[in-house]
């Protein structure tokens, strides 16, 4: 069947410039070019202007006759009564056109197209290589319309999700569209007869509806309401042989895709007077009350010829199971399809955990520490220290026979920060790399878990198709003690933040638990690092609640949202700060992870929470003693203790003869900080990150009992 062709024309009248105009019984209907506003037309326009339509710098007005040339006659004939498609095309082939045309002839009984093409004038390629069985009118304007300093819509740095590593060229007749008002003249110039219209461009394929109802037939049964479309973008993962991708190929989309495209479907007629069909959305006119028509739009026919990674990152696609099926059916052919998801291996009998730790100066907490992780079934411990004075070393050297591996940490060598100079060495070791779960933990991190007996296999049988557990911290304070006595932290600790606790921002970090299965590329601190592509759709990551933890946290996050947070099944309990005076030996030896960052009053009320009481960990209390005191029995480990906490005593004895520990000593022990470790979940970011002293004492001496929110705002950086 012939391809017909036909052109709008641009008219000027005054300074007004317009898209296109045509003359009724009426007068002249006149489209401006979108950008004004309707006071500046009526300002322009003057008595000449009877009637203005339209909204947001998209209008359509009426003119008295003989007012301008060139008029066009409305032609209305070749859609009367027919099912029709309008498409705008930005450079698709040919041959993407033809398919479109075909697929929604046998899916939606469309009868004829419309297709603006964007062509320059005077090129008549695309229309004279389209083939097709059904009637195609091919429009096409003397004038550009899209914006003047826009970009070449065609090119594909424009898609997006590209990487935009490259400019696309500057383009009128190809660049973004401007002209959101082309809806409306096409419907007076041609459509206004036809039974049923569809706004889709080539690349959209609208999805099948249920019952073999189409999206016309809906149009239709609505009488002049438009019917809502709402589309996806979806991709090929190749090419086939370097050709342009099918529609066919597009079985996927991008993984937590945002972007909603939007269009309708209408019947022209009982248009109320006011009724501007326009770009994305009908003005004036009703929706119907129903969920959106679903449609696809094929990136690759957008882009024809673009490889696939100049669009997007093949590592976002998962491919959609439903487009495989609805394509695979339209088109009698089976589409590309993604490779299929590496399988995880099952999971391994033994539930051999090695925990990964780094250590400076922790002696007195190590026997407890290591009697717990123990008492709840860790295997292996691989510690690693540096520059330890109080004899952290010999103790880990002395629970050899406990599963506990020391080295020392390469950290100068390598010039990485300790803990992380501890991961990277860590992955060379056997004790890593044959562990069937790893997990790394500071000595002041306690796993605490609550279901079944609290062992490390309860927690794995509650959550028994999981991959990964990210646990979240519950903060510990000091419990009002001030000096330090040799005794289990968890005993003497109890005390900690509210479970609900959005702030601090640290509140609610978490550390994961997962398989040793090459999932993970390295170790991290809040999570295990480098997530293997392949296994991203097999991959199971659940929070201390066993509910799956989205992917779009799985390669940033370090904590809870509040969404995530829950303890459920097991709590990350955190003692950073211990008694007052282990604060100071704490203060003194620095961050394992950033060795010049100080620990001053800011640090100790962020991560210092009495506001409840917990002692759910004290469950273990037996089972953690029969440890402690097997380790105890081990040659070595009773005298390494024992020096260490002498050490430890002496340590606090001489920095608090140093005047400036010995000013944070007081500064922390008063009763102002005591009361605020019970309401400091209740101040803002910014509080917890200047200090506790911009808090004014009527808002320090709140009631616990009485929730409130407070905070401050940062004065500005000031630019040099």
């Amino acid at each position: 069947m012939p391809v017909l062709k036909a052109k709008i024309c641009g008219a000027r009248l005054d300074d007004v410039l317009f898209i296109g105009a045509i003359a009724d019984e009426t007068g002249i209907w006149a489209w401006p070019s979108a950008g004004r506003s309707a006071q500046s037309l009526k300002n322009a326009l003057g008595d000449k202007l009877q009637v203005l339509a339209g909204l947001r710098g998209a209008f359509r007005v009426l003119l008295a006759r003989e007012t301008m040339e060139p008029i066009a006659q409305p032609d209305l004939g070749m859609f009367d009564g027919k099912t029709v498609l309008v498409a705008v095309r930005n450079g698709e082939r040919a041959e993407a056109v033809g398919d479109w045309l075909s697929y929604h002839a046998r899916e939606h009984g469309a009868e004829a197209a419309l297709i603006f093409d964007r062509s320059k004038p005077g090129d008549t390629s695309f229309a004279d290589a389209l083939d097709t069985e059904l009637p195609v009118l091919v429009v096409t304007s003397d004038r550009p319309l899209g914006r003047a300093d826009g970009p070449d819509m065609r090119h594909p740095a424009t898609a997006p999700a590209a990487l935009k590593s490259i400019d696309a060229p500057v383009d009128p007749w190809h660049g973004p569209m401007a002209e959101p008002g082309l809806h409306d003249l096409l419907r007076h110039m041609f459509l206004a007869s036809a039974r049923a219209v569809a706004f889709v461009d080539i690349a959209d394929l609208i999805l099948p509806l249920a019952d073999g109802e189409t999206v016309f037939d809906r149009a239709i049964a609505a009488q002049g309401k438009a019917v809502p479309l709402k589309g996806i973008e979806t991709y090929p993962w190749r090419l086939r042989q370097g050709t342009p991708a099918p529609h066919v190929d597009h079985t996927s989309s991008r993984r937590a895709e945002r972007r909603a495209l939007i269009s309708y479907a209408i019947a022209p007629v009982n248009q109320p007077a006011e009724a501007f069909w326009r770009t994305g959305r009908p003005v004036g006119v009703e929706q119907i009350n129903a969920p959106p028509v679903l449609f696809m739009r094929a990136m690759g026919v957008v882009y024809p010829g673009a490889a696939v990674n100049q669009i997007v990152r093949k590592s976002e696609l998962r491919e959609q199971a439903g487009l495989v099926t609805v394509l695979s059916r339209a088109f009698g052919v089976e589409p590309l399809r993604l490779p299929a998801p590496a399988q995880i291996a099952p999971r391994p009998k033994s539930n051999a955990l090695t925990l990964v730790t780094a250590m400076k100066n922790e002696g007195p907490f190590v026997l407890d520490w290591v009697a717990h992780n123990r008492a709840i079934g860790v295997s292996r411990i691989l510690a690693y220290t540096n520059d330890c004075e109080d004899g952290t070393d010999d103790i880990l050297r002395a629970l050899r026979e406990a599963g506990v591996l020391h080295r020392d940490n390469p950290y100068r060598s390598t010039g990485k920060v300790p803990q992380y100079a501890a991961f990277r060495a860590a992955e060379e070791e056997a004790a890593v790399q044959d562990a069937d779960w790893l997990m790394t933990l500071d000595v002041d991190e306690y796993l605490n878990i609550h279901t079944g007996e609290g062992c490390l296999t309860d927690l794995l049988e509650a959550v028994p198709d999981a991959h990964a557990v990210s646990i979240p911290w519950r903060m510990f304070g000091n419990a009002d003690r001030h000096g330090f006595e040799d005794a289990p932290v968890t005993a003497q600790f109890t005390r900690c933040a509210p479970e609900y606790a959005p702030r601090p921002l640290q509140a609610w970090a978490f550390k994961t638990l997962y398989r040793n299965e090459g999932l993970f590329r390295r170790l991290g601190v809040h999570r295990p690092k480098g997530l293997s592509r392949e296994v991203r759709d097999t991959l199971v990551w659940v929070d201390a609640d066993g509910k799956p933890l989205p992917p779009a946290v799985w390669d940033k996050a370090w904590r809870m949202s509040k969404a995530q947070w829950g303890y459920g099944l097991a709590t990350l309990n955190h003692y950073a700060v211990r008694s007052a005076e282990s604060f100071l030996v704490k203060r003194d030896r620095g961050k394992v992870n950033r060795t010049t960052r100080e620990q001053g009053l800011a640090y100790w009320f962020r991560m210092n929470h009495n506001a409840e009481e917990d002692r759910s960990i004290l469950r273990l209390g037996d089972r953690v003693a029969a440890e402690k005191a097997a380790l105890l029995s081990l040659p070595g480990v009773r005298d390494a203790h024992d020096r260490a906490v002498a050490w430890h005593r002496s340590k606090i004895a001489s920095l608090r003869q140093d005047r400036d520990h010995a000013d944070i000593y007081d500064q922390i022990t008063t009763p102002r900080m005591q009361h605020l470790s019970r309401i400091a979940t209740n101040f803002g970011a910014n509080v917890h990150l200047v200090g506790p002293q911009v808090i004014p004492d009527e808002i320090a001496f709140s009631d616990p009992e009485k929730p409130f929110y407070w905070t401050v705002k940062l004065a500005p950086t000031p630019k040099v």
